[in-house]
């Protein structure tokens, strides 16, 4: 067997019409693995879904070294190994420095073997545990609500959202608000805002934090009593059609799903190693070992269970 690159176009039927997802997603790098002349398998690396994935993995600075391998896709009963040896080849053949990130979905019986036969770091589950799809069953990624946002499509209502939110520093804005938060509970505040379990996410410095909507940041200035330290950036904002009522107009629900298994490999010598060593915001933790409903990498090894270089 051998592996080569190929064109993107050579990649849309295999993921669309064999990947699960049945969606192509943004492809920078494809390779198809080939027995002879027969193409047998098609592997696409690509940028990751959101830059806010990115920057939890090794922080704002290292952030654009993210990518993310977002599909695998191969012929059954291929020979024990192939796909294993199919991805390491392709980690070899990309071009330059990268943090590769790839996630092995529990919902339809994934647990990651090939990563981990391939030296993967394990670092645990991903924080989504919830979908949307619509009225057949069919997954509709939360990203596309940005295409009916544009020129407001469906003519829905109009919310303020927080310009170049993703750039703020969640930890500065969470232990601002502890430091005045005084005697006001995460429930006093739910109580005064009106709402369920919500006030606590804005005072937690993980990946549950949530940001105050602007509306919200002004009235707890009144009632925490702070500065205007953080007034520009939490106040600029812009108008835009409301994602929920452009969910509602397109009879979408969310469903809960099973948190993916993430993992990640680091492309690069030993400085560039070191770099992202430094700036690694995830814990390594040992490989999931479940029966896997759909495939077999035969008796490879599993290697990695550390964060090492």
């Amino acid at each position: 067997m051998n592996v080569i690159p190929i064109q993107i176009k050579e990649t849309q039927e295999w993921i669309t019409q064999r990947h699960y997802a049945k969606r192509m997603p943004s492809i920078s790098y494809a390779y198809g693995l080939y027995n002879g002349s027969d193409m047998v398998g098609v592997c696409t690396y690509g940028m990751p879904p959101s830059s806010t994935l990115a920057e939890s993995i090794v922080g704002k600075d290292l952030k654009q070294y993210v990518l993310e391998l977002n599909r695998l896709i191969s012929e059954d009963n291929l020979p024990k190994n192939a796909l294993s040896f199919f991805v390491a080849s392709t980690l070899r053949m990309l071009p330059k420095d990268f943090v590769i990130v790839s996630f092995a979905d529990a919902n339809v019986g994934h647990n990651g073997y090939i990563y981990q036969a391939t030296n993967f770091i394990y670092t645990g589950v991903s924080s989504n545990t919830s979908k949307l799809v619509d009225k057949d069953g069919v997954e509709f990624h939360f990203r596309n609500i940005g295409h009916y946002q544009k020129n407001n499509r469906l003519n829905v209502g109009l919310v303020k959202k927080r310009i170049d939110e993703e750039n703020i520093n969640k930890i500065d804005i969470a232990n601002y608000l502890k430091k005045y938060k005084g005697d006001w509970t995460a429930k006093k505040l739910d109580k005064e805002f009106g709402y369920k379990d919500t006030c606590s996410h804005w005072f937690r410095t993980d990946s549950g934090f949530s940001f105050p909507k602007v509306d919200d940041w002004l009235v707890l200035k009144k009632l925490l009593n702070f500065c205007d330290k953080y007034d520009k950036v939490m106040l600029d904002y812009k108008l835009t059609p409301c994602p929920q009522q452009i969910i509602k107009k397109l009879d979408l629900k969310k469903v809960n799903i099973l948190p993916k298994h993430r993992y990640i490999y680091i492309k690069g010598n030993k400085r560039f190693k070191n770099r992202i060593k430094n700036s690694f915001k995830l814990q390594s933790v040992p490989y999931p070992k479940k029966q896997n409903n759909n495939y077999d990498i035969g008796t490879a090894k599993q290697l990695q269970t550390i964060f090492t270089f």
